[in-house]
């Protein structure tokens, strides 16, 4: 006799209300947050900010829009089928929070709105989601791709260093800006998709596209500014380029050979 229980199905009104409030924030974070306009930076010129900063807002748009807003967007479609996204998307702006808090104290009390707006953020998309519990805690993985794995921790060993120099610098600034402390904890996001992308569970495939198309656009932005603070310069906007095709071909073949 099977004694199974059902699985509960998520309701109409959650699917619904899910993606309506996707669809939000990432409006919210694209235009009121000023991602997609700072993503342009190194090459249109953004009003109210010096032009030598260009390179630290791309890393603002990097976070904002491809990070954060490319998660959401790939959660539009069977938002609940891949519950790995929304935890990166969870843990990313705890990671931003964290270097917020640690790097720049001050300038976080002042600021202490921006905790409270995130952690509503996140307790809207967990509210409509379906079994938020995998969300929080992952599955088990069946298998991590050997590929991915030493391909993240090749980035990670160039990209920490130059995160702690990030947050490192985010100590001396003195104006209210949080401008290295968040490029630091882009990296450190940018690293974690990279690791949860060779986890290969549901979902991997999309924030796998999404971390390749962060490396194309770093490495693109470097090229296009390679004189500014911060800035990976010609060497490592290509370098950049190149691991962004290199990822995006394992992805693929990691993706074929399961």
């Amino acid at each position: 006799m099977n004694t199974a229980m059902p699985v509960a199905q998520p309701g109409r009104w959650k699917r619904i209300g899910f993606v309506v409030a996707a669809v939000l924030f990432t409006l919210f974070g694209f235009v009121v947050l000023e991602g997609a306009i700072e993503a342009m930076a190194p090459w249109i010129p953004v009003s109210n900010m010096p032009d030598s900063h260009s390179w630290l807002a791309a890393s603002h748009g990097t976070l904002l829009a491809f990070l954060f807003g490319g998660s959401l967007i790939a959660m539009l479609r069977r938002p609940f089928e891949k519950p790995m996204l929304l935890h990166f998307y969870a843990v990313g702006h705890l990671i931003f929070l964290a270097t917020f808090a640690i790097t720049a104290p001050k300038l976080a009390l002042e600021k202490a709105f921006v905790f409270v707006m995130f952690f509503l953020v996140l307790s809207v998309l967990y509210s409509f989601y379906h079994n938020r519990a995998l969300a929080v805690r992952l599955e088990s993985s069946a298998g991590y791709s050997r590929p991915l794995v030493w391909l993240t921790v090749v980035a990670a060993v160039i990209l920490l260093p130059v995160a702690i120099h990030a947050c490192i610098q985010q100590f001396s600034e003195t104006g209210e800006y949080f401008r290295w402390g968040e490029h630091g904890a882009m990296l450190l996001a940018l690293i974690y998709a990279g690791f949860l992308t060779a986890s290969q569970r549901p979902g991997s495939l999309a924030l796998g596209v999404i971390v390749s198309m962060t490396y194309a656009y770093l490495g693109a932005a470097a090229l296009a500014v390679p004189e500014h603070p911060g800035s990976w310069g010609i060497a490592g906007g290509l370098a950049s380029l190149v691991y962004s095709l290199v990822y995006a071909v394992v992805l693929l073949y990691s993706k074929r050979a399961r």
